[in-house]
């Protein structure tokens, strides 16, 4: 999965969704039991944390100078 902004999970219930449409306590399970693809969850809940502080576009907008 070269783009995590797409990044698909591709194993158990959750199987073909995309980690930005995932619940946060599937993903900080995985982070928990530090799945062999946690890095995604880790992301994706980071990201979220961003957006709900408002921080998320200031970040996006540093990547982009």
């Amino acid at each position: 999965m070269a783009n995590e902004e797409t990044a698909i999970c591709d194993f158990g219930l959750h199987q073909g969704e995309p980690y930005s449409k995932l619940p946060a306590s599937f993903l900080n399970w995985m982070v928990g039991n530090n799945h062999q693809k946690s890095h995604y969850a880790e992301q994706e809940l980071q990201r979220r944390q961003l957006a709900a502080t408002g921080q998320l576009n200031t970040q996006m907008s540093n990547k982009n100078v």
